[in-house]
């Protein structure tokens, strides 16, 4: 082990579990403080994912700005405060910040403009900010993003591959988990919207979020499987070396190859077997060249309505935009012809469904 790798270990991993801890205390006190929450239907939510990398977050931020009909989790709500007593607690401190000028939550953005640094051109941040809700899963140990600390877990592994390797108790567990996490913010928020939910990472759990989520919906974004690839792993980078992980390993890189070839494989066959109308296929081409044209049909194709706010949004919305994130397969361990082997005819697969929405029709 690193030395860097040991130190970030010994001093960090305390804090996360102390605070996870915190996280699991308060959740405990909503079953004593807030228990009608149980009740609450988390019925016709709006689930974005796909494979990372494809436009998701875009689409999620697009789709967001109709705060009348939708309501999503936040960076601040996802991190600091996944249950109701904590959000309650932090949003009465932040009535009084803003009192006293708001020096408080101009400090947390500071410091997270300055953690994040370089990221950002990859992936906007900030407290108040339209964030994957996947991050509440933490205190039960489900969320994928700890693979980078710790990248031979076999447990942190299955997430990656969670309707087809996980066993089915420890999956039974991480939905209902998931699902709570998902009641509590609806309760949290006084149950007058729908909820709007992305998590790229969530491609593999596809078929058990359809069954936990009878009335949900689905948009499943997807790109170039090899450009997917090479932008995560680039993505990835910084983070996984700050915890004394190496991106550049072959090891690691075929981890996630094989993470997205089977959820790309998991996504066509769960969408292709007839049973699952309620999903819309979008592929990041596409969404570049016209995205008013693809998200408004979309949401026809789903059956979501659009209010005139968001329909007049989407439609200002500039076609061939391109990402600041510079990325290239080739800096890859991975040979081109491995990855396209892995990966292409799944993803050849999903741009052939009927669930597919094309620019052309």
């Amino acid at each position: 082990m690193r030395p860097r790798r040991a130190l970030l270990l010994v001093l960090g991993m305390p804090l996360f579990l102390l605070v996870q801890g915190v996280h699991t205390l308060c959740l405990l006190l909503d079953e004593l403080l807030f228990p009608r929450y149980r009740g609450v239907r988390v019925g016709r939510a709006l689930f974005i994912t796909g494979l990372p990398r494809s436009g998701t977050t875009f689409l999620h931020r697009t789709l967001a700005m109709d705060r009348r009909g939708y309501t999503t989790l936040t960076t601040w709500e996802a991190l600091l405060a996944p249950s109701i007593t904590q959000r309650k607690l932090l949003r009465g401190l932040g009535k009084l910040d803003h009192a006293l000028g708001g020096w408080g939550r101009r400090g947390l953005d500071a410091i997270i403009r300055r953690a994040v640094g370089d990221f950002a051109a990859i992936h906007d941040v900030g407290l108040h900010a339209a964030e994957e809700d996947y991050l509440t899963l933490l205190p039960a140990g489900g969320c994928f993003i700890l693979m980078l600390v710790f990248p031979g877990s076999p447990g942190l592994y299955e997430l990656g591959h969670f309707d087809r390797r996980m066993s089915p108790g420890r999956r039974r567990r991480l939905l209902r988990f998931y699902e709570r996490s998902l009641q509590r913010h609806l309760y949290a928020d006084g149950q007058q919207r729908r909820l709007l939910s992305k998590n790229a990472a969530f491609g593999s759990w596809l078929d058990g979020l359809r069954q936990q989520f009878p009335e949900a919906r689905f948009m499943v974004c997807v790109r170039d499987p090899v450009a997917a690839l090479s932008s995560q792993l680039s993505s990835v980078r910084s983070a996984a070396e700050l915890f004394g992980t190496k991106a550049d390993s072959a090891r690691f890189q075929h981890d996630f190859l094989a993470m997205f070839g089977e959820t790309l494989d998991h996504l066509n066959d769960t969408l292709a077997d007839g049973s699952m109308s309620q999903g819309a296929v979008i592929d990041m081409d596409d969404l570049r060249e016209q995205p008013s044209l693809l998200i408004t049909r979309a949401m026809a194709w789903i059956g979501e309505p659009m209010g005139p706010e968001l329909a007049h949004h989407v439609q200002q919305l500039p076609a061939g935009t391109a990402s600041r994130h510079q990325h290239t397969a080739e800096s890859l361990a991975i040979p081109r012809d491995t990855m396209e082997a892995v990966m292409q005819p799944a993803y050849l697969g999903l741009l052939a469904l009927p669930q597919r929405i094309r620019i052309s029709t």
